[in-house]
């Protein structure tokens, strides 16, 4: 994304009806629009309607992971019965692409010899988790009003329990670019150093090594 617009000082008009988008950005750039308006009078529905959309981001990110990762390779009727919940769709993940971490810093290691290349982000999935469940709290919540809706303390926790959660996505996608590479789509030479790699027989800066030595030959190839 890189240097996203700005979400302070929005109207409730504006956050509603401008920018609207259904993706993991936009869930956390409406997150992070109500939590500005909750701060600045401790508006509880304002947090209600942040943790909301932080939750959505997360759920929303880690469907976005699967379709980066797994393709067509998901059943949908699998799906529908994990929607909603992330540590599902994490188990998707992991089953369907048990190497998932391990391609994800090999595609960014092969990437960043590329001239001009765009920086790549990587997910930590077990932080993205762990922020699901305490913005959980925030959205299913029941208690007495002195400590929960009245209490400005607890107010101001949740503010920044669900802002935690939601700058995580803004900022991160601000330093640059989801993406990966699938093996069935590498060239033989890029290929041979994936399984390489994922055996545990190189590391990584064998792996960086390989594609330098590799690159003159797949742009000779790509030219051809």
């Amino acid at each position: 994304m890189l240097k996203g617009p700005e979400y302070r000082g929005r109207t409730l008009e504006q956050i509603i009806s401008e920018r609207v988008c259904f993706d993991s950005v936009g869930y956390a750039y409406r997150a992070l629009s109500w939590l500005d308006v909750a701060k600045k009078g401790l508006n509880v529905c304002a947090l209600q309607y942040a943790a909301h959309d932080a939750r959505q981001a997360i759920e929303q990110l880690f469907f976005e992971e699967i379709v980066l990762s797994v393709g067509t390779q998901l059943d949908r009727r699998e799906y529908e019965k994990c929607k909603g919940n992330s540590t599902k769709l994490h188990k998707i993940i992991r089953r369907l692409n048990p190497d998932y971490n391990k391609l994800a810093q090999f595609t960014k290691t092969i990437i960043s010899i590329l001239p001009q290349s765009p920086p790549l982000i990587m997910w930590d999935h077990k932080k993205l988790l762990k922020h699901w469940g305490t913005v959980s709290g925030y959205l299913h919540w029941a208690g007495e009003p002195a400590e929960t809706f009245e209490s400005t303390e607890w107010i101001q926790k949740g503010i920044g329990v669900v802002e935690k959660a939601a700058d995580h996505i803004w900022k991160k996608n601000e330093s640059g670019f989801t993406g990966i590479m699938m093996p069935q789509n590498m060239e033989p030479e890029i290929r041979v150093c994936w399984e390489r790699f994922r055996a545990g027989e190189i590391d990584l800066n064998s792996v960086n090594r390989t594609a330098k030595i590799a690159l003159p030959v797949l742009n000779k190839r790509k030219k051809a």
